[in-house]
């Protein structure tokens, strides 16, 4: 009969992995950040919460040896060995440590885990975490009584939320934002900026308040020349930044806020003029590196080299751009961090077409011809392996890794924008690009990606329709038929991806 009652409580804990709800509201961190509101006392954890919970006793597992996995920039970049030297001094008299697993050691962990092959700790994307989470590969993890858990905005909790039974329940805990920024190099602006670039006398080029004026400097560099040979250049194929020109249009991903994959709204409202704009810098761009996700890795060199004004990608790879400046010896690296700015993207046309107004009109009437621009966002974090023999461990890694130091050094060695409020505010009074960060993402205007395993099944159509359509700039110079010269031509493209979405989710599944 013990034998049964033990078989069936761990049932119970495997199937609750995720475990801990409440939703109300509590008094701010700040003015403009909010947070979930903890149980008062421990009568108020649920029975399954205190279950599911009891695993994490507080009593550290001697002998540990933690299995991390983080991301390839921070491992590059030295954050990594940093941060398991770090814990491995403030552990050392407690018997536990922490070492670097390689991820060329991991392939997926609801097969790997079971064999102890995966790691104990992971860093990644919610979208990503999440796929696992939801099938209960990842521990739910006691955030009520973590010290990060009232620096932490709800809507970045959110983004490793789950409904069980009535429960909310968290998979892993927010480290950072991630959002598309518009990055330059100051020293590379034109030199007639402030006299033909900034007629509202704001300080700003006007090129990086609207998408309008941008494609206007850009066609005018392209054309007759400048600092730089291209003005905006990047990957027109990357869904992560591509989808802002859907988003600000009206699509979606899922509906019921992403919570209903029955509901594939990339084809909804304004997705198909949205979509248009992409091909209008195909267009003028026309250069066949924007059709690759590899002109990722060649845009810190392009942007120090001169080849292009600015580009957009994440926060955390600011470190790769200075880098790369400091490699062409023009920089040092004083001067490269002082001269590379990370701003945020531009405002879009309301017409949804880069050319119908006047660029100069978007600047001086930028309220009713513009729109501030929605981009899709994530938010990274640790989450503990459901597998793992050490989840006290674990759980004070993951609290050390989220504390406030570790996140100042993390941003000190990566340029992150951080999920904690304190060390936002500590970065922001410096850098004022983090405040704005999380003021998007409370305004809305970032949209993160979804955390539920359909999405996993939207990256692969998303990327082959907007490689199709960026290559349609070039099909009539190859005396191909153009595939998306008009909207309702776009429209049906979007209409095929969904379909494709859903056979994927739904039928081919």
């Amino acid at each position: 009969m013990k034998k049964t009652i033990a078989i069936l409580l761990c049932a119970l804990l495997i199937a609750g992995l995720f475990g801990c709800g409440g939703n109300d509201t509590k008094e701010p961190v700040s003015d403009d950040v909010t947070v979930s509101e903890a149980p008062a006392a421990e009568s108020e954890y649920s029975e399954l919460y205190t279950q599911v919970m009891a695993r994490f006793d507080g009593q550290l597992e001697v002998g540990a040896v933690l299995k991390v996995l983080e991301n390839d920039t921070a491992i590059e970049l030295g954050y990594v060995d940093q941060l398991i030297e770090a814990f491995n001094a403030a552990f050392a008299d407690q018997g536990v440590s922490a070492e670097r697993m390689n991820i060329d050691q991991y392939s997926d962990l609801a097969t790997d885990g079971p064999y102890g092959l995966g790691p104990d700790v992971w860093y990644q994307a919610n979208d990503i975490l999440m796929k696992y989470g939801a099938d209960n590969h990842l521990y739910a993890l006691p955030i009520y009584d973590m010290e990060c858990y009232d620096y932490i905005p709800q809507n970045a909790w959110d983004a490793y939320a789950r409904e069980v039974n009535g429960e909310t329940f968290y998979c892993a805990v927010p480290v950072n934002v991630q959002t598309g920024m518009l990055y330059y190099i100051e020293s590379k602006l034109p030199e007639n900026w402030q006299a033909d670039w900034d007629i509202n006398q704001n300080d700003v080029p006007d090129f990086f308040e609207t998408y309008t004026a941008l494609y206007a400097y850009s066609k005018d560099v392209q054309e007759n020349g400048g600092t730089t040979e291209y003005g905006y250049l990047d990957d027109l194929v990357d869904t992560y930044f591509m989808a802002g020109y859907l988003f600000t249009n009206g699509a979606y991903v899922f509906g019921d806020n992403d919570t209903n994959p029955e509901d594939i709204g990339l084809n909804k409202n304004g997705a198909a003029v949205g979509t248009n704009m992409i091909l209008q810098w195909s267009e003028l761009m026309h250069n066949t590196e924007t059709l690759d996700k590899a002109f990722a890795s060649a845009a810190y060199s392009y942007l120090a080299q001169g080849k292009m004004l600015c580009t957009v990608t994440t926060p955390d790879v600011r470190a790769m751009f200075i880098r790369s400046m400091v490699n062409t010896g023009s920089w040092t690296e004083e001067e490269a961090l002082s001269d590379l700015k990370m701003i945020t993207v531009p405002r879009l046309p309301v017409s949804a077409d880069l050319t119908s107004n006047a660029w100069q009109d978007t600047i001086t009437d930028m309220d009713n011809l513009t729109v501030q621009s929605t981009m899709m966002g994530g938010i990274n974090g640790y989450g503990v392996s459901a597998y793992t023999k050490y989840p006290n461990a674990a759980l004070a890694f993951v609290e050390f890794a989220t504390g406030y130091e570790q996140i100042i050094q993390r941003y000190n060695y990566l340029g992150i924008s951080p999920a904690r409020s304190d060390a936002a505010e500590t970065i922001g009074a410096d850098y004022e690009v983090v405040s704005v960060i999380f003021e998007l993402l409370n305004d809305g205007y970032i949209d993160i990606m979804p955390a539920i395993t359909e999405m996993g099944q939207v990256w692969s159509p998303c990327e082959s329709f907007f490689i199709d359509l960026a290559t349609d700039a070039f099909r009539e110079e190859r005396g191909d038929e153009r595939l998306y010269d008009s909207v309702d031509k776009i429209q049906a493209g979007l209409d095929r991806l969904v379909q494709q979405i859903w056979d994927a989710i739904f039928t081919l599944a």
